[in-house]
């Protein structure tokens, strides 16, 4: 009885670990003006992060500020943003 409690135990923690990177990555709505670098299109945010641009192509919106929201993931690239939404910052 003991050892399958002890499973149980295990098995759920292993799954709570599993868990937090989905949990971590929940959507944000950051607001910046769209730029383009030699790591591509970002968004310079208003409060001095920058994001690079995964997911929509943001070209034609160079010089524009915009509020995008989308999930941010930190990597070898620095911070990006996975957008799932853009439109005119207003």
């Amino acid at each position: 009885m003991r050892r399958n409690w002890m499973k149980i135990v295990s098995i759920m923690l292993v799954a709570a670990f599993l868990a937090v990177p989905f949990a971590l990555a929940a959507e944000q709505s950051v607001t910046g003006k769209v730029e383009q670098t030699e790591k591509g299109i970002i968004i310079a945010a208003d409060d001095g992060d920058t994001y690079v641009v995964m997911g929509k192509d943001l070209s034609s919106m160079v010089g524009e500020t915009v509020k995008a929201v989308g999930t941010v993931e930190e990597g070898d690239m620095g911070k990006t943003l996975t957008i799932t939404s853009v439109e005119p910052a207003k």
